[in-house]
Parts: C-alpha cells; sequence; structure tokens
C-alpha cells in the first residue's frame, strides 16, 4: 500500500477544502449555461471521488468509492457517460448516496484523529463544505424529477447553481428566502439538512476547537 508523502499526509483535509472552495466557486459564481444533470455529476461524484481518494489511503474504502461513482456515471445517463443501460436511472440515486458516503468517511475521519491540529479543523469545515454539497446533489435529484419542487424568485424553477446556493444558506440557517422549497419531500429534505447544520457547528466544530486550544495550550513553552 502506497503511502503519501508526509507534507502531503499531513495537509490532507486542506487539499480536500481547497478543491471544495475552487467547486463552489465554480458552480455559484459563473454563469455557465450548463444542464442541471451535467452539474449534478460533476458534483455528486467528481469531488467526493477526489476526497476519499486524498482522505483515506486503505484500499476497501478506495474501491467503494470507485464502485459509488462507477455506478453514478454509467447508470446515470447524463453528461458524463451518455448511456443508460436498461432504460434505468439509478445514477442520480447513487451519486447521493456516493456523496453521503464521502461526507460520513471525512467525518469519521477527523472524530478519529488522535490529535486535533489544524489540518483536523479543516478537514471539519471540508465535511461541514462536503455536507452542503451532498446535501445540493440531493436537491438535484429532486428538481430533476419534479422541476417546480423548488422555485427562485417567485416562479422560475431554481437551477443548480440556485440550489448549491440554496444549501449553503440552509446550512448556514441564513435562510435569506430568495429560493425556497415548495414541494412537501424538498422541504423535508431542507429541514434535515437545516439541523444537521446547527448540530454539527454547535457540538461539532465547538468540541474541535475547544480540543485544538487545549492542544496549543499543552504545547505551549
Amino acid at each position: 500500500m502506497a503511502i503519501p508523502p508526509p507534507a502531503l499526509h499531513s495537509a490532507r483535509f486542506a487539499i480536500v477544502l481547497l478543491l471544495q472552495f475552487g467547486l463552489m466557486v465554480w458552480l455559484v459564481g459563473f454563469d455557465r449555461g450548463r444542464d442541471m444533470r451535467s452539474e449534478l455529476e460533476i458534483t455528486g461524484v467528481i469531488i467526493p471521488l477526489f476526497a476519499i481518494a486524498i482522505v483515506t489511503s486503505r484500499r476497501r474504502d478506495r474501491w467503494i468509492a470507485a464502485a459509488l461513482a462507477t455506478g453514478a456515471i454509467v447508470f446515470s445517463g447524463g453528461a458524463l457517460s451518455g448511456v443508460r443501460p436498461g432504460g434505468g436511472d439509478v445514477g442520480p440515486l447513487l451519486a447521493v448516496i456516493f456523496s453521503a458516503h464521502a461526507t460520513w468517511k471525512m467525518l469519521i475521519g477527523i472524530v478519529r484523529s488522535e490529535r486535533v491540529t489544524s489540518d483536523v479543523l479543516a478537514g471539519a469545515l471540508a465535511t461541514y463544505i462536503m455536507a452542503g454539497l451532498a446535501f445540493a446533489v440531493v436537491y438535484g435529484v429532486i428538481a430533476s424529477r419534479h422541476p417546480a419542487a423548488f422555485m427562485a424568485g417567485t416562479s422560475a424553477p431554481a437551477s443548480f447553481q440556485d440550489l448549491v446556493y440554496f444549501s449553503f444558506v440552509t446550512l448556514l440557517t441564513i435562510g435569506f428566502g430568495d429560493v425556497t422549497a415548495a414541494a412537501p419531500a424538498a422541504r423535508a429534505v431542507v429541514l434535515v439538512e437545516g439541523l444537521f447544520g446547527v448540530v454539527f457547528t454547535t457540538v461539532v466544530m465547538a468540541s474541535l476547537v475547544a480540543g485544538y486550544l487545549r492542544h496549543r495550550e499543552g504545547n505551549a513553552p
């Protein structure tokens, strides 16, 4: 099993964090005219695959990630594959499972860290962002099946760009109201994301920051 260089291994979460920030800027900050399915596949497959590859070196985790990513691509019928074996459309569901799996593996990685370092704090923030992207993928799947499930403004169905923005507004519990969930299923997922955001910031992040400060005080001369 290949062991990453010490400098790369010590900054593994920071690398994921940089990739995520780049993706968020690309998704929200630029109007690219792409269809929702292609952006859904990129967000739900490519970034989680990079995250798993960087965060864990366990062969089993990488095999599971590769299987989920392959299934999401092959069975999507969308931009990454262009095929739909047997007329099925389970790719979006696999993308949701893969995004949730990547978020869980990152969370386990930070919780099981022996010491709370700056990179572990970066990992906590990266996990938080990964969760926001994962919920955006869920919203994208809902919107691809029911275009009026999310509305931007008063009458226009939300684009995936709007859904990524909406996901992080919900996760941060800001709630501007410029993008809204109209369908019951969409509203139920929004409630789950809001609760996740509150619990993560008040319990996980607060505990990690406290541990990091204790670690620094213990190493102070």
